[in-house]
C-alpha cells in the first residue's frame, strides 16, 4: 500500500472518528440520561452528618437524602475532613448510601403552600401532554398572575418544582407543561405549541398575567413561545441560549477537541445528519429568540452549557436581567442558594 493510500486511509478513520464524537455529544443533548447521584453517610448526629466526599457532597447549598420511602434535608457544609465532608442534616441518616436527590419533591403534593382558593375562572388547561398541576377530572382555576413551568430534557416534570413555592407565595397559580412524550421533548416544536396554547387558556380563564418559566431547553422553548403570544414575564433557569454554545461547553468539560462540538451542533440542527444522533427531525430553533418580553436569566459561573458571552449579549437588550450564582452545575442554581433564588424571583415578579 502506498504512502498517498494510507494518508487516506488515515484522514477517512479520522472523519469518521470526528463524526462519531459529534454524534455522541448531540445525542447528549438532545437525549441526556438523568442525572443520579449517591452519597455514603460515615457518621451521623441528630444535626450533623458526616459523608464520604465526592463531586456532590461537597457541592454548597440544599439537597435531600433518599432512602426506601424516606427522604431527609441536607443543608450547609459545617466542615471537612481527610476524604469527607460534614453537613448539616434535619436528622440522623442511618449508615451507608443513600440517593443524593437535589429535586427536593417528588410531585406538586409534595411542594410547599396552596393555590389561590379565590382565583378566577374555572375552565380546564387545555395542554396536550397532560397539565401535571391538576388532578384527574380537576380544572385548575386561575388567579391574578398565572405562571407556566416547562422542563428541560432530562429530568421531566419533576425538575420545575422547586420554582413552584416562590410563586405559590406571591399568590399565583402554576401549571407544568409536559414535554416527555414528544420525539425532542422541550426542543420539539410542539412543546412550543404546548406553551402557547397553556398562555391562550389562562387568558381565557381571567389571568391578568402570565409568566413563563423554563429550566434549560424548556427556557429556550419558552422564548420561542413569548415570541408567538404576548407574555407578561419570561423566567430562564440555566436557559439554554443557544445549542451551539451548549455543544461547544460540554465538548470543552470533556476535554475534547473543540471542533467536535462545532460538529454536533452540525449534526443535531441538520436533516438527515440528525439521524446520526437519534433523532428523527433536527433541532429548528437553536438560539434565544428575542422579543420584548421583561426576561430574567438565572444562571451559573459553574455552568458550562450557559456561556457568559451569551448571557451577556442577552442582558444588552432593554428589559433583560441576570442573576448569576457561582458554584452551581446545571439547573442546580436554586440548590446553591435558595432564598437567594427566591428573592431573585420576587424581585423580578415586583417588576410586572
Amino acid at each position: 500500500m502506498t504512502g498517498g493510500r494510507i494518508a487516506a486511509l488515515g484522514t477517512a478513520a479520522g472523519a469518521v472518528g470526528t463524526l462519531g464524537l459529534g454524534a455522541f455529544v448531540a445525542r447528549r443533548l438532545l437525549f441526556p440520561t438523568p442525572y443520579t447521584a449517591t452519597a455514603t453517610v460515615r457518621h451521623a448526629t441528630a444535626t450533623e452528618t458526616e459523608f464520604v466526599a465526592t463531586r456532590d457532597t461537597r457541592l454548597p447549598g440544599t439537597y435531600r437524602l433518599t432512602r426506601d420511602g424516606v427522604g431527609l434535608g441536607v443543608h450547609e457544609v459545617t466542615g471537612t475532613g481527610d476524604g469527607t465532608v460534614r453537613r448539616r442534616t434535619d436528622s440522623a441518616p442511618a449508615l451507608g448510601e443513600w440517593g443524593w436527590d437535589a429535586l427536593l419533591y417528588d410531585d406538586l403534593a409534595d411542594v410547599p403552600g396552596d393555590e389561590p382558593a379565590d382565583a378566577p375562572g374555572h375552565e380546564p388547561a387545555d395542554v396536550a401532554g397532560g397539565d401535571s398541576t391538576a388532578a384527574p377530572g380537576d380544572e385548575p382555576a386561575t388567579a391574578g398572575t398565572h405562571v407556566v413551568h416547562v422542563h428541560g430534557q432530562s429530568l421531566g416534570p419533576r425538575q420545575v418544582l422547586r420554582g413552584i413555592p416562590v410563586w405559590r407565595a406571591l399568590g399565583a397559580t402554576s401549571e407544568v407543561v409536559d414535554t416527555t412524550d414528544l420525539p425532542l421533548r422541550s426542543l420539539d416544536p410542539g412543546a412550543v405549541d404546548r406553551i402557547v396554547t397553556a398562555v391562550r387558556a389562562a387568558r381565557r380563564r381571567g389571568a391578568t398575567r402570565v409568566v413563563l418559566q423554563g429550566w434549560s431547553a424548556g427556557a429556550l422553548a419558552c422564548s420561542v413561545a413569548a415570541s408567538r403570544v404576548e407574555v407578561d414575564g419570561l423566567v430562564g433557569i440555566a436557559p439554554l441560549l443557544s445549542v451551539s454554545s451548549a455543544l461547544r461547553g460540554a465538548v470543552s468539560g470533556a476535554h475534547l477537541p473543540a471542533f467536535v462540538g462545532t460538529v454536533a451542533a452540525r449534526i443535531a440542527t441538520t436533516g438527515v445528519l440528525s439521524r446520526l444522533a437519534g433523532a428523527a427531525a433536527p433541532v429548528q430553533t437553536t438560539a434565544w429568540q428575542a422579543s420584548a418580553t421583561p426576561t430574567l436569566l438565572v444562571h451559573s459561573a459553574a455552568d458550562a452549557l450557559v456561556a457568559e458571552a451569551d448571557v451577556a449579549a442577552q442582558t444588552a437588550r432593554p428589559g433583560t436581567r441576570a442573576v448569576a450564582f457561582r458554584t452551581a452545575p446545571h439547573t442546580l442554581e436554586w440548590n446553591e442558594d435558595p432564598e437567594r433564588w427566591e428573592g431573585a424571583v420576587r424581585d423580578f415578579a415586583a417588576t410586572l
